[in-house]
């Protein structure tokens, strides 16, 4: 099992070819979590944020440019774990290139919980 990074972290984690995924928790009791899906870790195009009360967020229209496009439907999961840590996961379909990756439960990053909810 990865090591739980502490509040303040951030993760870089490649999605597809082009496409990449900032994840950063503040560390707060909230466990409040900023997500950024990015354009060659340079340009952001959604940026939701999940915590222990807002546990999931959906992308509400697809949004990108001409090469990576993060489709309609995208979504961003706040897990608690056993062990006094939550995950933070993403779901659904990127398109880099013309091409459809399907992304099924990616982990973005392993904190640990600072509101006090366990799995």
């Amino acid at each position: 099992m990865a090591e739980a990074l502490e509040g303040g972290q951030t993760t870089n984690t490649p999605l597809t070819p082009n496409s990449n995924a900032l994840c950063a928790a503040s560390g707060n009791p909230n466990d409040d979590t900023q997500i950024a899906f990015q354009y060659n870790n340079a340009t952001t195009y959604w940026s939701p944020q999940v915590s222990s009360s807002f546990t999931t967020v959906q992308n509400g229209a697809d949004v990108g440019n001409g090469v990576v496009t993060f489709t309609e439907g995208l979504t961003v999961q706040y897990l608690p774990q056993t062990g006094g840590t939550y995950t933070v996961i993403v779901t659904g379909t990127i398109i880099d290139s013309g091409s459809k990756y399907l992304i099924k439960g990616k982990s973005l990053g392993l904190y640990p919980i600072k509101g006090g909810k366990t799995a």
